[in-house]
């Protein structure tokens, strides 16, 4: 289960805009809605986050289509930075150890 229940929405129109993403409010209460833009442009960069109150109400979000503005979105477990560069770094390090223990084995 989402702890605070935070999501990831991605692949949404560059022209959607905060307000839309609150429409999520069909589903619970929404407590925050932000869409994440280029810091020099402004442009908005096609994803953001939503929270709700309730974590149990982002859950049933995830298992779920969606469509904003007219375009399929995919909503999913918003996950830290930090965890997202420890998962990636343990990835790379799991693959670089197959790929030497394979070498190895037809050296």
């Amino acid at each position: 289960m989402l702890e605070n229940g935070k999501l990831f929405i991605g692949g949404i129109s560059w022209d959607t805009n905060e307000d839309r993403l609150k429409d999520f409010s069909s589903f619970g209460e929404v407590v925050e809605a932000v869409i994440m833009k280029d810091r020099t442009t402004g442009r908005a960069r096609g994803f953001g986050f939503i929270v709700f109150a309730d974590p149990v109400v982002a859950e049933r979000v995830i298992k779920e289509k969606h469509n904003i503005d007219g375009r399929m979105v995919e909503a999913k477990k918003a996950v830290p930075r930090d965890d997202q560069n420890i998962t990636s770094r343990s990835t790379s390090s799991i693959h670089g150890s197959l790929v030497q223990a394979a070498q190895e084995r037809f050296l």
